[in-house]
């Protein structure tokens, strides 16, 4: 029964694909509370006063690479096929990477959240927040992807 594998590995794709649109728009939420706090407290400087503001600077930039490279070793690891699994357990690995792997493309824009709080700093906010958005998009699940590495991995079974 071909029909039935490609049936669960759609509704396991869909349930990913909401998660994952469900952590992007929580990037959209963390845009849309920097744009409140600027709003509210004209001219918004930061809530902490006498930082190393440099060091600190690098230190979270840092991170975000980290964060950069994390992603992509993530997304790696976590879809390699063990040979002792079947095709379902297999979706919901992939399904968990992906998820997994979103999670952690979020990173640089919680830490440009973070500096933007701590030294007011709009345009650091921003620029990691559109590496995240880059990551999120890149990384983002596609059915096809899938199906090509199932098939890759599992060729007997025939989805």
């Amino acid at each position: 029964m071909i029909a039935e594998p490609v049936f669960a590995l759609r509704r396991i794709f869909r349930t990913t694909s909401i998660v994952n649109g469900a952590l992007i728009a929580g990037l959209f939420l963390d845009a849309l509370i920097v744009e409140l706090v600027r709003s509210q407290f004209k001219p918004f400087g930061g809530f902490v006063s006498g930082l190393n503001w440099p060091f600190l600077r690098y230190v979270f930039y840092g991170a975000a690479v980290g964060a950069v490279v994390l992603t992509r070793i993530t997304a790696k690891t976590l879809t390699r096929a063990d040979p002792r699994e079947d095709v379902q357990y297999f979706g919901h690995r992939l399904s968990r990477a992906s998820i997994a792997t979103a999670t952690v493309a979020e990173l640089p824009a919680l830490l440009g959240f973070v500096l933007f709080l701590l030294a007011g700093s709009l345009r650091d906010f921003y620029f990691l927040f559109f590496v995240s958005l880059f990551l999120e998009f890149m990384y983002f699940p596609r059915f096809k992807a899938w199906q090509d590495l199932i098939r890759e991995k599992f060729p007997k079974e025939g989805i």
